[in-house]
């Protein structure tokens, strides 16, 4: 029996016995290796510079003096690498390297350098970062791809001081209009625009705006889970094939503001008592769904004093699920709510608005293969996922995979945590996933090497 076997013996049956899937080999690609080391310390060097933040964590908030560094920094490493460097109208960092035909266009791997408020240091980093490390690579040991391959921070992904997020990738799709993103505010100052912002920390570029006009032969983004499924499941990577939907929808609701110590309960028009009703039917119905999400945020009440019954509430909610049919009647069953609630306090649904829909979709199949691929060739355990971040508050590889063939790659964070000081991955996790990254891009160069050979 196998436990009477000596530990080391059992040791060498199991990995024989394990598929070729999950052993362990070189994690080279073709030879070819990312430095685990240096991909660690521009991560951590670049926080202390450019954070923002006293505890340990991110706030590099888009066009912010913090998100100013972090470009200049990008720009620095780009002159020293004699690349080609580029600023776009929506203020996005092109960094490329020659291939060995110019004339295709370049292979693109994308994430943002801006944070949310009280952000970590690899949501959004990680994946510009590990495409400096690949330019970085090829430069070093002399290797050519066929296609140039561009490393590209699009600017305000996150979104969190411009709404709507994923800014610059949408437009650059072709999914929002270069004015409309120009005239976007800040939600703490409505006065100030990002373009007024880009122009200040000067990155309002020249460079054309437009899939058209600067196009990509494909996009691959390395992004942090920001969920634990590969953690749970113990796989090195994930394979990301598909994105689930959203919605996103602002509501405002009017009452009537009086005296808080002298109207009775039975005279009241309280909005922020409808409002709070809608909360928890929000929260009710995420939960009702099973696997889908369903949060309020930027939630605002007024008049803003002891005596007086709030009269205004301005919020915002949104519904993610994968299955669109599901996730339409989330969304159905809520505006339903807000009208019925409405009535019942006596208050006028001033607002009820879809800011932004996105259906449920996949990733290019020939992408995803060469990501997938990859992974496999270098030993890696992989799982393949469904993105659970998707639409305006997403990943810009949503928006790029519209116009070209993209694919994403997951890595595992601790506890599933981002959007906080406490996110981490380790140097392990980064390199493995910035080494599944290299692979995709180099397999996925050598299609356009065959495709444009059979055109000659």
């Amino acid at each position: 029996m196998s436990f009477l076997l000596p530990l080391s013996l059992r040791a060498s049956i199991r990995n024989i016995m394990k598929p070729a899937l999950f052993r362990r080999h070189s994690s080279t690609f073709h030879g070819l290796k990312v430095s685990q080391d240096r991909l660690w310390q521009t991560l951590q060097s670049t926080v202390h510079d450019t954070s923002g933040a006293k505890d340990g964590g991110l706030s590099r908030l888009s066009c912010s003096n913090e998100d100013k560094i972090a470009r200049d920094w990008l720009a620095n490493e780009a002159q020293s690498l004699g690349a080609k460097y580029e600023v776009d109208a929506m203020g996005s960092q092109w960094v490329t390297l020659p291939g060995e035909n110019n004339d295709v266009a370049p292979i693109g791997i994308g994430s943002h350098l801006d944070s949310v408020q009280r952000g970590g240091k690899f949501d959004g980093p990680l994946g510009v970062f590990t495409g400096l490390e690949v330019l970085k690579m090829l430069k070093e040991t002399g290797r050519k791809t066929f296609a140039p391959v561009s490393v590209i921070n699009w600017t305000n992904e996150e979104g969190a001081r411009f709404p709507p997020g994923c800014m610059s990738s949408a437009v650059w799709s072709g999914q929002l209009d270069l004015e409309y993103a120009h005239a976007c505010t800040d939600t703490m100052d409505r006065s100030i625009s990002i373009k007024d912002e880009l122009k200040r920390i000067g990155y309002l570029g020249t460079k054309g705006v437009s899939f058209k006009a600067n196009p990509l032969s494909a996009h691959f983004e390395i992004h942090i889970e920001q969920g634990n499924r590969l953690e749970k499941s113990g796989a090195d990577v994930g394979v990301v094939d598909s994105i689930q939907g959203m919605r996103w929808f602002d509501v405002s609701l009017r009452g009537v503001t009086r005296h808080t110590d002298t109207t009775y309960m039975t005279n009241r028009q309280d909005a922020l008592v409808g409002a709070s009703k809608v909360v928890l039917e929000v929260e009710r119905i995420g939960r009702a769904s099973q696997t889908g999400m369903a949060t309020v945020s930027l939630f605002r009440s007024a008049p803003q004093n002891f005596c007086n019954i709030p009269s205004e509430v301005d919020f915002s909610f949104s519904m993610q699920h994968t299955d669109l049919k599901t996730l339409q009647g989330m969304t159905e069953d809520l505006k339903e709510f807000v009208y019925v609630t409405a009535k019942e306090h006596g208050l006028e649904v001033e607002k009820f608005v879809d800011v932004w829909s996105f259906d449920p979709g996949v990733f290019d199949p020939v992408a995803v293969e060469c990501v997938e691929s990859a992974a496999k060739a270098m030993g890696f355990k992989y799982d393949k996922l469904c993105s659970h971040t998707g639409g305006v508050i997403g990943h810009d590889s949503i928006y790029t995979r519209m116009v070209c063939p993209t694919a994403m790659v997951f890595t595992p964070c601790r506890d599933g945590i981002s959007h906080s000081p406490l996110e981490y991955a380790s140097p392990k996790n980064c390199s493995v996933g910035a080494q599944t990254v290299l692979g995709a891009v180099l397999k996925y160069d050598d299609i356009l090497r065959k495709k444009f050979s059979r055109n000659i």
